[in-house]
């Protein structure tokens, strides 16, 4: 009986290691969240994808969730704030937001931020239905046009470019891309600006049943608006890229950006990175804009990279010019 007893309490004692030690092993996994966007938007399936490829090939470091936010400005506040570990953004948003010289930041630099990974370029994409009286960026004087969200940073950047090439619209219609989309649709506007890797499926709704047109610029335009913001460069729409464009539209792209934060360590953002391009094939599978996901790409960062971004870079070969180098950084 004393045996059994004594058998009983090694047999308790044995499966409470085990079930500590499992604990301990758990415990070791971070449990991390990625700001995305709006539901069914390139931001929200692509943080989606990074995570669950995360998730995927890292299951003893992390637990990464995404979170459905309002987009850049939403996300940069919350790596500035420490709520999320990653966020996805625009190159305007994330450099506005660094300085503190975007409306939204109310003058707050938010200079935790990092740039981490280029994931793809947005195209200036200028759109209207096909009877509209508007060929050049210059028509749009006297027209209502379209800019997406009050505040966010399209809208800034667009009506700082509008004031300083001249261009005034009687009225500037803010609401969001889709919304603004249907807004065109209707006739409630006269045209639209996005930012959008085509084929935007907003505006392939609207070719189901109406005619658009789209607006090319001109080299001259092009550079005079890269004057204005650097972060753009030049990029044209492919013919067929849309039923209405007929032919290759002169335009800009914009990168979106994978950022982080300078408070997450360097060994965690270097591994992250590191299995991010080593598995860049998930991604396409998501979206085909995933083909922009290589390191080189990093040098359109308009703020310094993460350290541990460019331990991965160094590694592999790329030089990383000095401004993109943290100040926290230092060479292994």
């Amino acid at each position: 009986m004393k045996k059994n007893k004594v058998l009983s309490i090694s047999v308790i004692v044995v499966l409470l290691f085990a079930m500590v030690t499992g604990c301990s092993n758990t415990s070791k996994i971070k449990r991390c969240s990625l700001g995305s966007g709006s539901v069914g938007g390139t931001f929200y399936l692509m943080g989606g994808g990074i995570t669950t490829l995360i998730n995927k090939y890292l299951p003893d470091n992390f637990m990464y969730s995404t979170e459905t936010t309002g987009g850049s400005t939403a996300n940069l506040g919350m790596l500035q704030k420490g709520d999320v570990e990653l966020g996805i953004a625009m190159t305007s948003s994330v450099l506005g937001g660094y300085q503190g010289s975007a409306a939204w930041t109310n003058g707050v630099a938010h200079d935790k931020v990092r740039g981490m990974i280029a994931l793809y370029p947005s195209s200036m994409t200028i759109y209207a239905l096909a009877d509209m009286d508007i060929e050049t960026l210059k028509d749009l004087n006297g027209k209502t046009v379209g800019l997406g969200s009050k505040g966010a940073a399209m809208d800034t950047t667009l009506r700082i470019i509008f004031d300083e090439m001249g261009i005034k619209p009687s009225a500037i219609h803010n609401d969001g891309h889709s919304a603004t989309a249907k807004a065109v649709a209707d006739g409630v506007i006269d045209c639209a600006i996005t930012f959008m890797n085509p084929p935007w499926p907003a505006i392939m709704e609207i070719e189901g049943t109406k005619d658009l047109k789209f607006i090319a610029l001109t080299e001259d335009e092009q550079n005079k608006i890269m004057d204005i913001f650097d972060f753009y460069s030049k990029s044209v729409i492919k013919k067929g890229a849309y039923k209405g464009v007929k032919e290759d539209t002169l335009s800009l792209n914009e990168w979106n950006f994978l950022c982080t934060s300078s408070d997450i360590s360097v060994d965690e953002i270097y591994i992250i990175t590191k299995t991010i391009y080593e598995n860049q094939a998930d991604l396409l599978a998501i979206h085909h804009a995933a083909s922009n996901i290589v390191p080189e790409n990093n040098i359109y960062s308009p703020i310094p990279l993460h350290g541990g971004v460019v331990k991965y870079m160094e590694e592999v070969g790329i030089d990383v010019p000095s401004e993109l180098i943290p100040d926290e950084y230092t060479k292994e």
